[in-house]
């Protein structure tokens, strides 16, 4: 048997830092996150919209709610526009592809990728020349945990949650296990509870995580009703924060 390290950490205190100051020059072993307020972004939606490709547009125009329309405009648009700020390409020319587990990637370049997550009005978008995933959520007061904890979590996990402000703790374990998953591309499955969130560092078996390389899990809020997950084979000394 083989097994990967899996080391988690929580980061307290984020300082995001202004979109206008970065670089967007993303290094090896670096990872820069970006988080997007949907409502915020609203009047951006008319440069947004001409960066779509028509079969953006049409799976755009399915969402009964204009709502959800404009979350995926401005999630697509956003998307576009930050890649090619780093690809020096322009944003509409980007051509996105799907690999194992349809995890996104671009198919007309070499050495970035990237991963996406939303949740009610915020998008997370992380950036990295190595495997990255995300997963971000709304810390629901009102969501029944309860009801997932045994098929989705360990024992210990349990545990945890019920003794340190459970609905807090459950969707930072959440977020933990969905950015391995989307890291390596293993999607969900019945190994979830398998799969470490608590803190600190574990030793798994790499078929269960479905990767040999060890992988850094990086837990922040992105205020204070949302919680989310970064995934790397990279340790996360090196992660940027950016408000777009």
């Amino acid at each position: 048997m083989s097994l990967s390290k899996v080391t988690n950490n929580s980061f307290d205190d984020i300082n995001w830092l202004d979109h206008t100051d970065c670089d967007y020059i993303v290094k090896d072993q670096s990872i820069d996150a970006w988080r997007i307020n949907i409502s915020k972004n609203l009047s951006k939606l008319d440069y947004f919209a001409p960066l779509l490709n028509t079969a953006e547009i049409a799976r755009g125009n399915k969402y009964y709610q204009t709502k959800d329309k404009n979350r995926f405009t401005i999630s697509r648009g956003a998307l576009r526009h930050i890649l090619g700020l780093y690809l020096h390409l322009p944003p509409a020319s980007i051509i996105f592809s799907t690999g194992i587990n349809k995890k996104p990637f671009v198919e007309n370049q070499s050495g970035i990728q990237f991963n996406i997550s939303h949740s009610g009005d915020w998008i997370l978008i992380a950036i990295a020349k190595s495997a990255i995933g995300v997963d971000v959520e709304f810390i629901n007061p009102s969501f029944h945990f309860t009801d997932v904890l045994e098929d989705n979590f360990s024992i210990d996990e349990i545990k945890q949650i019920k003794d340190k402000s459970p609905i807090e703790t459950f969707f930072k374990f959440w977020t933990r296990k969905e950015s391995i998953t989307k890291t390596t591309g293993k999607g969900l499955d019945e190994n979830l509870k398998l799969i470490p969130a608590t803190d600190g560092t574990h030793f798994v078996d790499s078929v269960i995580i479905d990767s040999i390389a060890n992988l850094y899990i990086s837990t922040f809020k992105l205020n204070t009703e949302y919680i989310g997950s970064i995934g790397s084979n990279s340790p996360t000394s090196n992660l940027r924060f950016w408000d777009y």
